[in-house]
């Protein structure tokens, strides 16, 4: 078995603790984690270095207990579920957790950052939005220098984007047949 604090060496010290509901706790120990908490295999300071040993295992649950109960807001993934499935629930998850996943990813030796692909699904979403965020810039440059024509032609895109789906529309033809800058095609 794995030592229960350094989760590094091989324990080898077993404690057996049980509460007052019958309820049993393991604890494993090894050699050098041991000396370092007080516990010599001398039998006559076993006792009253195990005590100071379960103060702190006690601090340490509690501890471990506060940090495993934070949950997402959006989805309810606790930080237990994300580490043993290794998915995140929604997008929120990857914020609120986010020194949680990177510290994962590296224990798996994945570092940097994904360059994959978008989802089939999601790909008329990303690029209608950007197409929204890149059309209402344009129109606020517009609008600050004067250039009303400008600024009008970018408004009607504007508003024929917003009647165009945002996804899973590949049987509609896009509304712009010109360019962003006023040129045609």
């Amino acid at each position: 078995m794995i030592c229960d604090f350094c989760h590094e060496r091989e324990a080898v010290i077993f404690l057996e603790q049980v509460n007052g509901n019958g309820q049993k706790r393991k604890i494993s120990i090894c050699r050098e984690c041991a000396q370092a908490h007080g516990i010599s295999p001398d039998p006559k300071s076993i006792e009253s270095s195990i005590g100071e040993l379960f103060r702190e295992i006690n601090a340490f649950t509690h501890k471990l207990a506060v940090e495993n109960s934070r949950m997402c807001p959006v989805c309810g993934m606790g930080i237990v579920e994300l580490r043993k499935s290794g998915k995140a629930g929604c997008p929120e998850c990857y914020a609120i957790f986010k020194d949680d996943i990177k510290t994962l990813l590296k224990k798996n030796g994945i570092s940097g950052s994904y360059t994959g692909s978008m989802p089939e699904r999601l790909s008329g979403v990303h690029s209608v939005l950007n197409d929204r965020i890149a059309l209402q810039n344009k129109l606020n440059d517009a609008v600050a220098s004067e250039d009303y024509e400008k600024a009008a032609m970018y408004r009607d895109y504007l508003h024929a984007l917003e009647k165009s789906p945002v996804s899973g529309g590949d049987d509609v033809e896009p509304p712009v047949q010109q360019d962003m800058d006023g040129g045609s095609e």
